[in-house]
C-alpha cells in the first residue's frame, strides 16, 4: 500500500494507489470465488450442474449457502467487498489529483461506489443465515450493491473518458457500462412480458456480477498516467 496521493517519477507526478493490486484481486477473487463455490456446490449436490451464466440453473446466494462453497464464498467474497471498498476511496484520490477544481459531485461515484461494497459485505455476511430479517437483508443488500455500483461505475466513466490518457480504457470501460445497462434492462422489462422468468434473471445476475468486478481492473490500466498539468508545468520550466 502507497499513503502519499502521488509520487515523484522523473520529474513527473504519479499517481500511487493504495493497493496497487486491489482492481486485479477484485477480479481474480470474485471469478474464480464464485465459480470454485458453484463447482462444489454441484459436486456436494447442492445444486445440479449447469453453466449459470447462460441457463440460470441457480441464484448466486443459492451457490453460497451451504458445504464447503458457504466457507469459499465468505473466504473470497468478504475480501472482495473491502478491496472494492478501498478501490472506490482511490477513485476519489485520482479524480483529485487529475481535476484541479474540487467538488462534491466529482467524488459522487466513490459515494455511491463504497455504499454498494458496504451492500456486498452485508449480503455475504448474511448468506446461509436463515431468519425472516436475514432474507430481508440479503435481498435489499444484493438489489443496492447492483445498482449502486451500476451507477458508480456509470458516473466514474464519465470522468474517466476526460481525464484518462489511454484512450482504449474508457472506450472499454464503456463497453462493460453498455453491456451492464442492456443487462438491466432486460431483467427489468422482461418479467412484464413473460412467465417464470427466474432462470432468465439468474444468468442475468451472474453475468452482470462479473462484468462488475471487472470493471476495476480495466480502470486500473489508466492509474500510472500523470496529470497532464504537471508535465506542462516540467516542460515549461
Amino acid at each position: 500500500m502507497s499513503k502519499s496521493l502521488s509520487t515523484d517519477v522523473g520529474g513527473i507526478h504519479t499517481f500511487q494507489p493504495w493497493f496497487k493490486f486491489g482492481p486485479i484481486l477484485i477480479f481474480l477473487l470474485y471469478w474464480l470465488g464464485s465459480a470454485c463455490g458453484f463447482v462444489f456446490a454441484c459436486i456436494e449436490e447442492y445444486i445440479v450442474w449447469c453453466i449459470p451464466h447462460i441457463e440460470g440453473c441457480t441464484s448466486i446466494s443459492r451457490t453460497g449457502r451451504s458445504g464447503t462453497s458457504f466457507y469459499i464464498f465468505k473466504c473470497t467474497l468478504i475480501p472482495v467487498a473491502g478491496l472494492a471498498f478501498i478501490y472506490w476511496l482511490d477513485i476519489a484520490r485520482w479524480i483529485r489529483l487529475k481535476t484541479p477544481t474540487h467538488s462534491v459531485l466529482l467524488f459522487l461515484p466513490t459515494i455511491l461506489g463504497c455504499l454498494g461494497a458496504i451492500a456486498l459485505l452485508l449480503q455475504i455476511t448474511f448468506l446461509g443465515s436463515e431468519c425472516g430479517i436475514c432474507r430481508n437483508i440479503r435481498s435489499y443488500s444484493t438489489s443496492s450493491f447492483f445498482l449502486l455500483t451500476f451507477a458508480a461505475q456509470w458516473l466514474f466513466w464519465i470522468k474517466l473518458r476526460t481525464l484518462n490518457e489511454r484512450k482504449w480504457v474508457s472506450r472499454l470501460y464503456f463497453f462493460v457500462c453498455l453491456v451492464l445497462t442492456v443487462e438491466l434492462v432486460m431483467f427489468i422489462t422482461i418479467p412484464n412480458f413473460l412467465e417464470n422468468t427466474s432462470a432468465l434473471e439468474n444468468s442475468i445476475a451472474w453475468r452482470s456480477s462479473y462484468l462488475i468486478a471487472l470493471a476495476p481492473a480495466i480502470s486500473a490500466f489508466g492509474w500510472n498516467l500523470t496529470n497532464p498539468d504537471n508535465i506542462r508545468t516540467k516542460k515549461e520550466s
